[in-house]
């Protein structure tokens, strides 16, 4: 596999743009063909153990089945029964319930057993790693997309939603997607490729409209990359902007229907939105001794800053943080921290590459600054495939400092054992946190494996009535007395 620094001359010339592609280039000649089938194999590896780490004993790891895990089983199975909303419907937070519909598809093929229903979180996060490369590949060669890969594939922060039924991830994998598409159609000038891609970049944003709360504003870092685009010359300003314009005719007449039920449900839609605004934080029920919410505002980005950038833990400590991450633990683990950094400073001096990585910022720091309880890692995730293209671009431009062929692979196997390293901790940390019983109390309220057929059997007939709460939580907490399967459950119920 050759190292980014080993292409001719010629192709590296000019800008920062040059493009790396999977096809094996023409100048190679045979020996591309021989590049190309190690990366795939490379790749279908760490993808490989990507799979598994995503699948081993996940009907109880995490052991405790939240309420959110429920509520979104009870809508899924309402849609399985057709007693549910419609595809423009709304879900129980209420959100649009377009992200239930593929999870309760997930379940008529698979089942509804605890490990079947997590599998749809575990297929969303194994698109976002796919697509993750295939971003990486843009800026950076095979080896450095490869060690990025492992560590997004490996970190405990990923890993962990990676394993629950919550909907979060599908803001990461938008979010990755509008950045590829939109990049992939600032580089072209005219034609159906040109058209192809900003019309996939709409397609992604409306996506992310339809999805997790985070992902409502993907556009904002979309408007930011084609604007930036045009300001470094990368793309004419006629054919980005008119770019721009049919990615958003795409995207809201995908929206469309959606716009219309939410404009006759406003009050309705907005409840989630209301109770966590900053702006919703009134004189008697202060937010950490502020009412004002640009005042909360302004400080939520510095405390942001703190815990997504500076990746400080101690930040991390507000709202149900306990279901997320261990206490005190940031996003990133201490190395990985300072190869972001790294990757950081080296992004701003290479901005041509990287302009359309660091205009997801945008929607993360919009979405946590103006709410309340942040940093909040649910609400984070988006940006989470972002830290490890930052640290991939360090490892790219460390192997291009070392230019005999001998000592680049010596520090090619440097950085591969550093990857391992950071890769083995995280897993090990991930499983070691899931067998404390204080992470599984801090799931609570909940459902234990052992009670879950129970709770299956109410969801379902109520499901099949429909009745809007398939569960009445007093009959479960009763029966679930009766069963007496769990100390978890013992410790915790009243």
């Amino acid at each position: 596999m050759p190292f980014q620094g080993d292409e001719p001359p010629q192709e590296r010339a000019g800008d920062d743009r040059w493009r790396f592609t999977l096809r094996a280039p023409s100048w190679q000649g045979p020996e591309a063909t021989w590049a190309l089938a190690l990366e795939v194999v490379a790749v279908l590896l760490v993808f490989a153990m990507a799979v598994a780490l995503r699948v081993i004993k996940l009907s109880t790891i995490p052991k405790i089945v939240t309420a959110d895990e429920a509520d979104n089983l009870q809508v899924a199975y309402h849609i399985m029964h057709g007693t549910g909303p419609g595809f423009f419907g709304f879900d129980w937070k209420p959100a649009p319930i377009f992200s239930l519909y593929p999870f309760a598809w997930t379940m008529q093929i698979f089942g509804d057993s605890i490990s079947d229903f997590r599998l749809f979180p575990v297929i969303l996060s194994l698109f976002t790693i796919i697509a993750f490369y295939f971003l990486a590949r843009r800026s950076m060669g095979p080896f450095a997309a490869l060690a990025a890969l492992a560590l997004l594939s490996t970190n405990l922060y990923f890993l962990h939603f990676s394993r629950t039924a919550w909907d979060n991830m599908n803001a990461a994998l938008f979010a990755v997607g509008a950045c590829y598409a939109t990049q992939r159609a600032l580089e072209e000038r005219s034609g159906w490729a040109w058209a192809g891609w900003w019309t996939a970049s709409g397609v992604f944003v409306a996506f992310g409209l339809y999805g997790y709360f985070t992902g409502r504003f993907i556009f904002v870092a979309v408007m930011l990359m084609t604007v930036t685009a045009v300001a470094l010359r990368i793309a004419p300003w006629r054919q980005a902007f008119g770019g721009l314009m049919l990615a958003s005719v795409v995207s809201a007449a995908l929206f469309a229907p959606m716009a219309v039920k939410i404009y006759d449900n406003w009050d309705y839609f907005n409840q989630r939105t209301k109770s966590i605004s900053v702006f919703e934080v009134h004189e008697d029920e202060p937010y950490e001794g502020d009412t004002d919410g640009w005042v909360i505002a302004a400080k939520n980005v510095v405390r942001n800053y703190k815990g997504f950038v500076l990746q400080d833990g101690s930040e991390m400590t507000r709202g149900i943080w306990p279901r997320y991450n261990p206490e005190h633990r940031a996003p990133l683990d201490f190395i990985s921290t300072h190869l972001f950094w790294g990757g950081l400073i080296v992004g701003a001096i290479r901005f041509r590459k990287t302009y359309g990585w660091w205009a997801f910022f945008a929607p993360l720091f919009i979405a946590e600054s103006f709410s309340v309880g942040t940093p909040d890692l649910a609400r984070g995730l988006l940006f989470a495939p972002f830290y490890f293209l930052f640290i991939g671009l360090l490892f790219d431009e460390a192997l291009k400092l070392v230019k005999a062929r001998a000592d680049r692979y010596t520090a090619a196997l440097a950085i591969a054992s550093l990857v391992a390293f950071i890769g083995t901790v995280n897993v090990t940390d991930y499983f070691e946190w899931q067998n404390e019983p204080g992470a599984q109390i801090a799931r609570m309220p909940g459902i234990d494996p052992c009670e879950f057929g129970l709770w299956r059997g109410l969801a379902v007939t109520g499901a099949k009535k429909g009745e809007q709460e398939g569960v009445d939580p007093v009959t479960f907490d009763r029966l679930r007395r009766e069963l007496d399967c769990s100390d978890l459950v013992r410790e915790w119920l009243p």
